[in-house]
Parts: C-alpha cells; structure tokens; sequence
C-alpha cells in the first residue's frame, strides 16, 4: 500500500522533528551535528531521505535517545518532573567536580562503561549507577593518596 504525498510529507516532517529534539535532547553541538551528518554526505538533514532520516533517529538512539509519547501538543511543557536518571547525572556532576581533573576523569568512565562521548547521552539508570560507584571508587584512593 502505497502513502500518499502528505502522509510522507507528514512522516518526513515528523522525522526532521525528531531529529532536531534528539540534537537538543543529547547537548550536539552544531560541529558534531554536522559531523554526524557527514555520515549520510549531507551538511542539512532536511537532504535526507524518509529511509535516511529513519537512520539517523536510530543513531540517536543509539546514543541514549528515546523517543516518548505523541501527540501530547503543549500540555505538560516546563513542567517535566526529572527522572532518577537526571538525578544520578546531576550526582555524578557535583562528584566529579570535587575531585581532582574531574571532568577528565568522568569523561574517561563515561566512554569505558557506558561507550558514548557526553554523560548526558546516557539513560540507563544501571550504566549511571555504575560510574557514580567508579567516581566514588577514585574519590576514595585519592583520599588515600593525598591524606
């Protein structure tokens, strides 16, 4: 069965949506959104095809990306109540912060146990878990060492 024009048009449109709150969502910043986009030889996703753009969602949620809900319109905006994941990210934050090269350190954690580049890509509460557990694994040999 085929789709008609706006049934596509529809799809592609909500793709590109989706697309644009994923970047947002993850923190890309224009430079890795562009380089990402170099993977399908384009500088724009609006040159991407409905196949392509599919793709492209299913990089991001690859990258920790999820996909919720539809067709909630504006209801509910500004109020989104945050999650135990946003909780043990902003724990790991004031964490790292307290110890020495912290952000290089977390940053290393975070590529080794969760095999992605920014904290806030991940979403598994059980990966967080685990760096919060290697953060607090260092804090404690850094005391040893520097007490």
């Amino acid at each position: 069965m085929k789709k008609s024009p706006n049934k596509l048009q529809q799809q592609r449109n909500g793709l590109l949506a989706i697309v644009h709150i994923a970047k947002k969502d993850l923190g890309i910043d224009d430079d890795l959104y562009r380089d990402i986009l170099g993977q399908w030889g384009v500088r724009s996703s609006a040159a991407l095809s409905i196949p392509e753009l599919e793709e492209l969602v299913n990089h991001f949620s690859r990258c920790g990306f999820r996909v919720i809900g539809r067709g909630h319109g504006a209801k509910g905006i500004g109020k989104k109540k945050p999650s135990q994941a946003d909780a043990l990210r902003e724990r790991i934050r004031q964490e790292a912060a307290d110890m020495k090269n912290g952000d290089l350190r977390l940053a290393g954690i975070v590529k080794s146990k969760a095999g992605v580049e920014k904290l806030e890509w991940i979403r598994d509460v059980g990966k967080l878990k685990q760096i919060l557990k290697c953060l607090a694994v260092f804090k404690q040999r850094d005391e040893e060492i520097y007490d």
